[in-house]
This record gives C-alpha cells, sequence and structure tokens, in this order.
C-alpha cells in the first residue's frame, strides 16, 4: 500500500519551490508574540542539544551546538515546556490536523550541519526566521540552492532532499521550525494519513515522544 504513496511522492516531490501553505499566515501574525514567549521561556530554562531528544541526530551534533525545544510532534505535547507558550499552543490545536511538528532550532556560532536527509516523505518543512542577527551569515542549502533567510522570513522545503545548514556569524541563529502533511489529493491524503500513524509507531519517532 506505502509502496504506492512512495512511487506517487518520489514523481511529486520538489527540493524547492511549494507553495505556501495558507496557515502559515496565523504564525506570521503572531510571530512578535512567538518571540517574546520563547526569551521568556529562555530566561529560565535550558535549551539543550537537539541528540538529548532524538538518537538520529548525534552524528550531526558530537559538538552539542545544536540545540532544539520540541512542543509538539506527531500529536504529543511537550506539556512542561508548551504551557509557556499560549500563543503557539492555540495555533497547534487549531491547525493539528494539518501539523505534524513544531520546535525551535538554534545553531550555536560556528556550526555546521552536515549534508543530510530527512526521514519523513510525506510532510514538508517550514522554517520561520525568529532570530538571526547575522543573515548573511547563516545559512541553509537544499540540493543546489543556497538561503539565507532573515528574521520573519519563511522558506518552504522538503527536507528528504539532500540539505545542510551553517552559522558562520559570532550569535546564535534561532528558527521556528514546523513540519506539516503534504497537500495531496485523495487517494494519496487519505494513504499519507495512514502513513503518518505508521510513522508515529516507529522506534526514530517514540524514542523522542517518549522524552516530551
Amino acid at each position: 500500500m506505502f509502496s504506492f504513496l512512495n512511487k506517487y511522492l518520489e514523481e511529486t516531490s520538489h527540493a524547492y519551490g511549494h507553495e505556501m501553505p495558507l496557515f502559515v499566515k496565523d504564525f506570521l501574525d503572531v510571530i512578535n508574540d512567538i518571540k517574546k514567549e520563547y526569551n521568556t521561556y529562555l530566561l529560565s530554562n535550558e535549551i539543550k542539544p537537539i541528540d538529548e531528544m532524538s538518537d538520529a541526530q548525534k552524528d550531526l551534533n558530537t559538538d552539542k551546538n545544536w540545540r532544539a525545544l520540541f512542543l509538539y510532534g506527531y500529536e504529543y505535547y511537550n506539556h512542561k515546556a508548551i504551557i509557556d507558550f499560549p500563543s503557539l499552543k492555540k495555533l497547534v490545536e487549531k491547525h493539528k490536523n494539518t501539523i505534524n511538528l513544531v520546535m525551535f532550532s538554534t545553531l550555536e556560532p560556528g556550526k555546521e550541519i552536515l549534508p543530510h536527509y530527512g526521514k519523513n516523505i510525506g510532510v514538508l518543512r517550514i522554517q520561520i526566521g525568529l532570530d538571526i542577527p547575522e543573515p548573511a551569515l547563516c545559512g541553509l542549502q537544499v540540493e543546489d540552492k543556497v538561503f539565507h533567510l532573515k528574521n520573519n522570513e519563511v522558506l518552504v522545503f522538503d527536507d528528504t532532499f539532500k540539505h545542510a545548514a551553517w552559522n558562520r556569524g559570532n550569535k546564535d541563529r534561532t528558527l521556528l521550525i514546523i513540519d506539516y502533511k503534504k497537500p495531496l489529493s485523495f487517494p494519496f491524503n487519505i494513504l499519507n494519513n495512514l502513513y503518518q500513524k505508521k510513522i508515529k509507531k516507529s522506534a526514530y519517532i517514540q524514542q523522542v515522544l517518549k522524552k516530551l
């Protein structure tokens, strides 16, 4: 059943150039509130290296300079943290039938994330620039194209394509990351919903969810 979906996605996927989903506007409308909530959270909480939450990132974060805060993933909330993000929680609840993942991602100065591939073929990734003091020195490469996001700018791409990221500046670079289900026509949307349930049960995802 899923081989049918895989073949369709391989034929229709693109490394970049996807249409911006309409729900992104909801996040941009309150992006300043989200920034305030994040900065307030940092005053009394430490953001952990991403590999402490996801074993799959260990090889990409041996220097521990990539930190992440997972707030929502595959219908699970990080209840200890999301209470401090009422603006985000409201939007997650509004769009939870579409959204798979919401997290903050911070690269410390000098951090380089080597080229790698995402594992979920049924989602697209949104990156919103939350705090990028030196955008010209921070970048994301997807296949052969390089992007330099600025604050409040948005990028949509398929992270199952080869991609890499870096922060060659002197200050932290932070993004808001949202994964959402690919907008597919019938019957592929139904197959993708089933596929997401299968992914949710995988050891790769369960290992992260248990830590939320």
